[in-house]
């Protein structure tokens, strides 16, 4: 059988992960554009969609060179069927599209990118897996940082209401707040279970800091609340590994806080979020969602294919468009996203795997202690909080974290067995070397 280096497998598995987390193609070939920039225009050069697809290429060998591996490791997860099965529907879903073509190239590549997280989350252990998210998280900090900057045409908002807002490589500062809000946790966490050591971890500290600056340079309210959110996520799963007495406490002390502080945050919503220029009405989006419900009640059950609302005049969002006045590029939630795509069959499927994904995360917290396993935990609130007000789920960079939060269970399992059996090969050789010598 071919085998490919492993060094060139790293060298291809980071580049990637930093390409889809952060790459600046659609800033730089849109010219700096505004901040109503509608994604499937956005997404409409060639030149991120090639790139895009040669690395799906890649990966999709590099599946085929371990078929039997990577078979063996998806039947240990159930979340694998459903996973299988939304993909099945939105492979399909171009039949019964308002968008048919646009439907079938952009199903391909969502099929490409959960075959580039397959890949990367079944073809390494987990600790590598966590390596390679904090350099790819980290360097897309940096780049962001230099292109506000250095090049503050593209790296800041230039438009009001966002006008001096830094945006980084996104098209929209927003984004920028929710990958960096993301990066700090992350990154915050490698530092706690110490996956780097030296210059390497000098760097991470180095890039935390700057992901840190640039949640509050986004001037991004969700951003704000989402890393309180992730933070007080990784206390309550650190808190899971105590015994029961003590993380009763704990997890009781955390809840207690969380709730005082929403409670006074609700009371003075209207100051708190005038501090950031924003008002109660949630920037528009009390207008938008009812009238994104209303267009999913007119196609509920398998919805207008994978992006075949949203897209140029022309098309079925032209209606939700005029009942809002003002030109929605997006539903500004992600799980309404997928109702307008698969409807309430594809829902079901989806939010029943996240479901299950999210109690065996935890589960797997509280099962093995280790703190590596809070990663996928903090991904999925992380994933939750994004796509609340903003419709990141069916993007690129936020399905390939799905799809490893998913999958990183057989990691986690895999990671933890291989520890406790060499845990108990030690203990057998410090008390009984004389059997140790015997074992094969």
């Amino acid at each position: 059988m071919l085998r490919i280096p492993r060094v060139i497998e790293y060298i291809f598995v980071c580049f990637g992960l930093w390409f889809f987390l952060g790459n600046p193609i659609n800033l730089i070939t849109g010219g700096g554009a505004g901040q109503l920039v509608d994604v499937s225009e956005a997404n409409s050069n060639f030149l991120l969609p090639a790139i895009s697809m040669m690395l799906y290429m890649i990966a999709i060998i590099g599946l085929l060179l371990r078929w039997k591996l990577i078979l063996n490791r998806l039947k240990s997860s159930p979340q694998s069927l459903l996973l299988i099965a939304f993909l099945i529907l939105i492979f399909i879903s171009p039949e019964w599209s308002a968008r048919p073509n646009l439907s079938s190239r952009r199903s391909i590549l969502f099929i490409g990118a959960t075959a580039f997280s397959t890949f990367f989350s079944l073809s390494f252990n987990f600790k590598q897996q966590i390596r390679f998210l904090a350099i790819a998280l980290g360097i897309n900090a940096v780049v962001c940082f230099l292109f506000a900057v250095l090049i503050p045409k593209y790296g800041v908002m230039h438009l009001p209401p966002h006008t001096g807002a830094w945006r980084g490589v996104y098209t929209h500062k927003n984004k920028l707040g929710a990958q960096m809000a993301l990066t700090t946790i992350f990154l915050l966490t490698t530092q706690y279970i110490h996956v780097f050591r030296g210059k390497w971890n000098q760097l991470i500290k180095f890039a935390l800091i700057l992901a840190a600056f640039m949640v509050i340079a986004s001037k991004s309210t969700t951003a704000l609340l989402a890393s309180v959110t992730m933070a007080l996520t990784f206390f309550i799963c650190n808190a899971l590994k105590l015994n029961y007495r003590y993380m009763v406490i704990a997890i009781s002390t955390i809840i207690l806080v969380a709730g005082s502080t929403s409670i006074y945050i609700q009371a003075n919503a209207d100051a708190l979020l005038s501090v950031f220029g924003k008002g109660t009405d949630l920037s528009g989006r009390d207008e938008l969602w009812p009238a994104v419900w209303h267009m999913i009640s007119q196609r509920p059950l398998l919805g207008y294919g994978y992006e075949g609302f949203w897209g140029p005049a022309g098309g079925p969002a032209d209606l939700l468009r005029q009942l809002v006045g003002w030109p929605a590029p997006n539903a500004h939630n992600g799980f309404l996203e997928i109702l307008l795509s698969v409807g309430w069959i594809g829902a079901i499927i989806f939010f029943t795997g996240f479901f299950l994904t999210t109690i065996k995360s935890v589960h797997l917290v509280r099962l093995t202690k280790q703190s590596y396993a809070i990663c996928p935990v903090i991904v999925l609130v992380f994933l939750t909080l994004s796509n609340m007000t903003e419709s990141n789920l069916f993007i690129r960079d936020s399905w390939i974290l799905y799809v490893w939060a998913s999958l990183s269970s057989i990691q986690i399992l895999s990671t933890w067995s291989n520890q406790k059996a060499e845990t108990t090969y030690e203990r057998i050789y410090e008390l009984e070397p004389e059997v140790s010598g015997r074992l094969p």
